[in-house]
């Protein structure tokens, strides 16, 4: 499972096919702005000028193995372009006038010169008269207007033997918009040749809500994404919004919903008190400007954890400038626009020196290429510094934690209090910092062979913090069975057996049996569909990413499930012995609200606290056996 899974595709394909369009449609949206700019040559050339000022490379083109198609290559009329190179679409209100609907067709061609896919890509806003076709954009009036264009990528595709499986179409911004109105009416437009065609839509206004059928991708940091949603017409979206035209976040099961283009205007105090409105142009739609030439989108597909992701999933990339890179950390902030601040989320940095911050709740940060610092340590946290030389800055003091290396050279920090989950699992990072110990942000600790290595200057012969690793038990990259009181299983779907010690035990990637034995236990499932048994003792049960099940035995105790469907889209459970409740009435009798918390007695002294959560969706998931 991935954020950008779509169809019958491998995520490795459909990630593919969403970076290729996500270029496409941005060509396609810059090529040109009112008719007299190249838009797409100026950004180029703006982004050679100003070197690292932005977040990425400015690169708006046509992808590898993929070519612009002309009238000639299709066998059509050079008058199906207009003055502007885009073939025309007719408009409902503005007729053929240049610069109204229009439209860019691309092959997709392999290593022998065959064609294998067909985009046909709708350009968005770049020009005034485009606007009044805005109105129809959700009614989807005039829709047979997109015949001509369609029968032409239909006839050409006949003609190579190609069928509407093998189209794909796309668009940015108002071009997204036209894409749902394709999808919706696929099966009526060019006598349904488009019915098994795929659809991308970056930046989109207007949302069809069928998931399977059409792929939404947008920040939730612009306004345009998702203003006018699946509303029937314009009137019915006006009134769907908040007063002032205000964008009111709405998730739709075919959408990227909680994706941040963390930019300048993001992170600035001003965002906090402006108004989220379509008609706040130099605030709001400052990321939806920004995405044509961010590489936002390749960067999540490249992450280190990708495939923990999920469409809904939280996922805060950096988009700041070189004017704030330095001064700013990026993190899941308590944005007016943000409904999942404290959630679970994932951090991606860029190719230069970020600064960027986990958050209360659980992590995964991929820092990026450059010379980063990483804060991490509140929560469950899983972090990889990727390439440069990276500092992990660890919250609290030194001695608050033991530090464990693995055989990779993972590094594991376990806070040592008792009723704390704390952890931190860290890769590739070269010195590690601790937040609280200001000498070692500027003198980092050495990571050793044998511990973390004190470097202060003079104070490390007074007062050395040197710290050496502690023992564990470490698995394979295979399928391990394991006993220890403390456990890192790593790889592979592992056995995981505690002592009657206060046990730490971490299945770590893999779908994982962790059995608790008595004393009072951390349990990590980690990534992978985990299976997380309580033990005689007051155990904290943590998921971790996942589809995990978390059963609690016939040992009267009093455990903590820390992270209970925390991830979105993954769906958990909860297990209950039989011996524990004679009927499910019985098991709703011992369930209660307790502030955030769900309580469920288990005997006059034990219970089970499920944190941040509801009775209703406790009891959904819950089961006797």
């Amino acid at each position: 499972m991935s954020m950008f899974d779509y169809k019958d595709y491998t995520s490795e394909e459909a990630a593919q096919l969403v970076q290729d369009t996500s270029r496409l449609s941005a060509y396609t949206n810059a090529a040109s702005f009112f008719g007299i700019i190249p838009g797409a040559d100026a950004l180029n050339g703006l982004g050679q000028l100003t070197g690292e000022l932005f977040d990425s490379p400015t690169n708006i083109g046509v992808p590898n193995g993929w070519q612009e198609l002309t009238p000639s290559d299709i066998g059509v009329s050079d008058d199906t372009l207009d003055s502007e190179g885009y073939f025309k679409i007719e408009s409902l209100y503005t007729g053929d006038m240049t610069g109204g609907p229009q439209a860019k067709i691309f092959g997709q061609y392999n290593e022998a010169g065959e064609l294998v896919r067909i985009n046909l890509n709708i350009a968005g806003t770049n020009n005034l008269i485009d606007v009044i076709d805005y109105f129809d954009f959700n009614s989807r009036e005039g829709a047979e207007l997109l015949n001509p264009i369609l029968d032409v990528v239909k006839a050409f595709a006949v003609e190579n033997g190609l069928e509407g499986s093998n189209v794909v179409i796309s668009g940015y911004s108002a071009g997204a918009a036209v894409t749902n109105v394709i999808a919706a009416e696929r099966q009526d437009l060019a006598e349904g040749f488009f019915a098994d065609s795929d659809y991308i839509a970056f930046a989109v206004p207007t949302i069809y809500e069928e998931p399977g059928v059409v792929i939404n991708v947008g920040y939730e940091n612009d306004v345009i994404h998702r203003i006018t949603g699946d509303e029937s017409d314009i009137g019915a979206a006006i009134l769907a919004m908040d007063f002032g035209f205000v964008n009111p976040d709405k998730d739709f099961n075919s959408s990227t919903d909680n994706i941040v283009l963390y930019d300048d205007v993001y992170a600035s105090p001003i965002w906090d008190l402006s108004i989220f409105s379509f008609l706040n142009i130099p605030l709001g739609w400052y990321a939806h400007i920004h995405g044509v030439s961010s590489d936002a989108i390749d960067r999540i597909v490249d992450s280190s954890f990708y495939e923990h992701t999920t469409m809904d999933s939280t996922v805060v990339v950096s988009g700041l400038t070189g004017f704030k890179r330095a001064t700013t950390w990026v993190e899941d902030d308590a944005s007016p626009t943000s409904s999942h601040y404290g959630s679970a989320a994932f951090l991606i940095g860029t190719q230069y020196d970020d600064l960027i911050a986990g958050g209360s709740n659980f992590d995964y940060i991929d820092a990026g290429l450059g010379d980063d610092t990483i804060k991490a340590g509140v929560g469950v946290d899983h972090v990889d510094g990727n390439a440069g030389h990276d500092e992990i800055r660890i919250a609290g003091k030194s001695d608050a934690w033991n530090v464990f290396k693995m055989a990779g050279d993972t590094l594991f920090f376990v806070d040592k209090d008792a009723d704390s989950i704390n952890l931190v699992e860290v890769d590739n990072v070269e010195s590690v910092s601790f937040d609280k110990e200001l000498l070692s942000h500027l003198n980092n600790y050495d990571i050793g062979d044998n511990g973390l290595v004190d470097t202060r200057p003079i104070m490390k012969w007074f007062d050395n913090k040197d710290k050496s690793y502690s023992d564990h038990v470490e698995g394979s990259e295979g399928n391990d069975q394991l006993t220890g009181n403390v456990v890192f299983s790593r790889d592979g779907n592992d056995k995981i057996i505690g002592t009657d010690a206060d046990d730490v035990l971490h299945g770590g990637e893999g779908n994982d049996v962790i059995l608790s034995v008595a004393g009072n236990n951390k349990l990590y499932g980690a990534e992978g569909n985990d299976v997380l048994v309580s033990g005689a003792g007051d155990d904290w049960l943590v998921g971790g990413i996942g589809h995990d099940v978390f059963v609690i035995g016939n040992d009267p105790c009093s455990d903590t499930i820390a992270d209970f469907n925390n991830d979105i889209g993954y769906q958990d459970i909860i297990q209950f012995s039989a011996d524990l409740f004679s009927s499910v009435t019985d098991l709703v009798q011992q369930t209660v609200q307790y502030g955030t918390d769900v309580v469920i007695g288990l005997t006059e002294a034990n219970q089970v606290t499920v944190l941040n959560s509801t009775v209703d969706d406790v009891l959904a998931a819950s089961f006797i056996i």
